[in-house]
């Protein structure tokens, strides 16, 4: 069989000739810079794109813009009307109500004073601290109703005075006149206090032999307890009908003694505490357009100087500087010696030196307050320590225990026919509990001050009870049941008043327990005096979210979501009306005050001294951590969320936080019905409000990242909702 021939294109490639490489390199390149050009040309081509595209847009932004700007003046104006309508009403209303109640005080046949008026309320004063007649407990507690009513109307008269026109005199005159009827106040139930302890044998209790006595009204309680019998067993007393325990030591079990609780709804100390007003923007001082020209020519004729002192001679210069240090030495040594001669020629010397060096002339009288208020605030501020309560960020709740350890009189004695009674001075005097009080409040509190929630060392407790026991003066154990009208959001934190500094603090307490369920609080301490319960003011805030939805004309609902409490407060008209959420936790302590109507002023105090403290306030941003927005922006926000209440709803916003300080947002819906739940969430809509511009957002809340691109087909609002940037 013959072979098979080969086949020549197996198992070998043909070689490329020259010519063949030479056109596929140029086939290569010419294809390259083909796509190149493609490239190019569709670059070209999308750039073109994307500025026709960024063309359009601006072009439609400033047509927007334009047809904003031309319906802006008109609308600025229409809106500048009904604001300053709502203004001039809210005013008259307001107006009415003062000149009613000013006529209604007038015709008022009482025969209570005006506070208002001087020589009535003097008289007043007067009158009573000098009638022994109206000395008695029954009398006083009676009396004390009127006081408290004089105080609560130049309370509410200072509150409700308008800012334009706000008189700082008259103000301050209000305030003295205040002060001198809560110690007008003090005074007769010392008084009363006093002739009760004078007679305390005929009043002692058939089983004890000590004297147990409960007088009250619905504002004042007080109970009293006489330690007649001595008795050394004697651990513990109970006042079982107010929920009161004290525990005495020993060393008073076997003394003449008598303890006296007097349970306030008010407090009438809070706002001696220099922390509870807040602090005043000072103004910066602009010198008189004369010293501003005489500076300026003393500037030009020490530049002239300085000129011709630098064409001196080095020797010159170094002879120069010595007279200035001899010139400098000068003023010390006459200062000392004025200063000697101060103290030589005595306090009228010092009081001329003080005018001449310290002390502006009289027309600068406010100057010199500003000065002096200034400089007791340094001082102030070097006293303060971390057991002094900052009445900014704490509130007083509950009212104000008196917890008062009082000398016990001689008693009258039966000798046969005869009654012997020993003349001692007519008033009460309080026992010293330590000989030094301030080395009893360091035992007890050290380093274990408490803040809220902490729960101390059983070990620190006993240890700093025995070293107060060491100093002869053991802790005094109280129990007390807290009002059933007051929410405590957090374990309750003991304070106490300290007269001489005028401030509530933190140290001397030890062993604090609280039965929620109970709402007994026990606790141990070497504190007389008035006490107190303290809550931080901002323990509801931040918020976690808000919510405004109309109801009907001037009728809304604004819900708060806070850190602890859920509420819900209903606007109808110039009324409000507290509620609670359906899905909140019910808090028994809020039923007096749940679905009442009141005034906004009124309903703001009134949940303020329940314990529910919604309401910020101008320095609240220094305790709590927010996110600060222009004030000019928000104000100018919250006026249009009030025009558009009754028909738009509005809600929080998750970007509001990242957003910056010059714009806010927020969520907002239209409701033309009463019935549209508005639950759904694209019925929600997102805007953007600015100094320049208010704007619906394309973007929705529930993006997950934030875009400032407004909604096509909306309109921009330039001016903050339609107020100009001077307003």
């Amino acid at each position: 069989m013959p072979p098979k021939p080969k086949s020549p294109a197996k198992g070998k490639k043909g070689k490329l000739s020259k010519a063949e490489k030479e056109r596929l390199k140029k086939e290569e390149a010419e294809r390259k810079l083909q796509e190149e050009e493609e490239a190019r040309l569709k670059a070209e081509q999308e750039e073109r794109e994307r500025l026709e595209r960024e063309r359009l847009e601006r072009e439609e932004r400033e047509r927007i813009e334009a047809a904003e700007s031309q319906r802006h003046c008109a609308e600025v104006a229409e809106l500048k009307s009904i604001l300053e309508g709502n203004k001039n009403a809210l005013y008259n209303m307001h107006e009415q109500r003062r000149s009613k109640a000013k006529w209604d005080r007038y015709m008022q046949c009482s025969g209570s004073p005006d506070p208002t008026i001087a020589p009535e309320i003097n008289t007043y004063i007067n009158l009573w601290k000098e009638d022994t007649q109206k000395s008695g407990i029954d009398v006083v507690l009676e009396e004390s109703k009127q006081t408290l009513a004089l105080i609560a109307e130049l309370e509410f008269l200072i509150e409700d005075m308008p800012e334009e026109k706000c008189d700082e005199s008259m103000v301050e005159r209000y305030r003295e006149t205040i002060v001198e009827l809560q110690n007008l106040l003090t005074i007769k139930l010392d008084e009363a206090t006093c002739i009760l302890l004078k007679d305390a044998s005929s009043m002692a209790d058939s089983e004890t032999g000590n004297l147990q006595l409960v007088k009250s009204n619905p504002v004042i309680n007080m109970m009293l307890w006489g330690n007649l019998t001595k008795n050394p067993r004697f651990k513990s007393f109970e006042f079982e009908e107010q929920h009161f325990i004290f525990e005495l030591p020993k060393q008073l079990a076997l003394t003449d003694i008598a303890i006296r609780i007097i349970h306030t709804k008010y407090d009438h100390f809070s706002h001696l505490c220099r922390t509870f007003w807040p602090k005043k923007k000072k103004k910066p001082q602009t010198p008189p357009e004369e010293d501003v020209h005489g500076m300026e020519e003393k500037m030009d004729e020490g530049q002239g100087a300085a000129g011709e002192s630098e064409e001196k001679e080095d020797g010159e210069k170094e002879g120069g500087e010595e007279e200035v240090e001899e010139k400098a030495e000068e003023p010390t040594e006459e200062k000392e010696n004025t200063e000697d001669k101060g103290d030589e020629n005595g306090e009228g010397a010092e009081t001329s030196a003080t005018q001449k060096e310290g002390e502006p002339g009289e027309g600068d009288g406010d100057a010199v307050v500003e000065e002096e208020d200034e400089e007791d605030e340094d001082e102030l501020d070097d006293l303060d320590d971390e057991d002094t309560v900052d009445m900014r960020a704490y509130q007083v709740l509950g009212g104000v225990v008196h917890f008062d350890l009082l000398c016990l009189p001689p008693q009258p004695k039966q000798v046969k026919s005869w009654l012997m009674t020993q003349v001692t001075m007519d008033e009460l005097k309080r026992v010293p509990y330590a000989a030094d009080s301030n080395k009893l409040g360091l035992s007890l509190s050290g380093n274990m001050t408490m803040t809220m929630g902490q729960t101390l060392d059983p070990k620190a407790v006993a240890n700093a009870a025995a070293a107060a026991e060491a100093l002869g003066a053991p802790p005094v154990g109280v129990t007390l049941k807290l009002p059933d009208n007051v929410l405590f959001s957090e374990e309750p934190q003991m304070a106490y008043w300290s007269h001489d500094r005028k401030q509530w603090r933190l140290d001397g307490f030890v062993d604090v327990k609280f039965d929620e369920e109970s709402r007994m609080l026990s606790f141990k301490t070497v504190n007389f005096g008035p006490l107190a319960c303290i809550q931080d003011k901002h323990i509801n805030m931040p918020f976690q979210s808000w919510e405004l939805r109309p109801i009907g004309a001037d009728h809304a609902r604004f819900t708060i979501i806070a850190a602890i409490i859920e509420a819900e407060i209903e606007i109808k008209g110039p009324l409000c009306c507290f509620k609670q959420t359906a899905d909140s936790d019910f808090r028994s302590e809020l039923d007096a005050i749940r679905g009442k109507w009141m005034e906004p002023r009124e309903l703001i105090k009134v949940l303020k001294n329940t314990g529910v403290n919604l309401f910020p306030e101008d320095d609240s941003k220094k305790y709590v951590s927010i996110s600060e927005k222009d004030p000019d922006v928000e104000n100018g926000l919250y006026q249009q969320m009030a025009l558009t209440a009754s028909h738009f709803a509005y809600s929080w916003s998750k970007w509001n936080t990242e957003s910056g300080t010059e714009r806010i947002i927020l969520q907002g819906c239209e409701k033309l019905e009463d019935d549209i739940p508005l639950d759904r969430k694209e019925e929600w809509a997102l805007l953007m409000v600015s100094r320049e511009r208010a704007m619906k957002l394309k973007m929705t809340e529930y993006e997950e990242e934030f875009s400032d691109v407004h909604a096509e087909g909306s309109q921009v609002r330039l001016g903050r909702m339609g107020i100009t940037d001077g307003e």
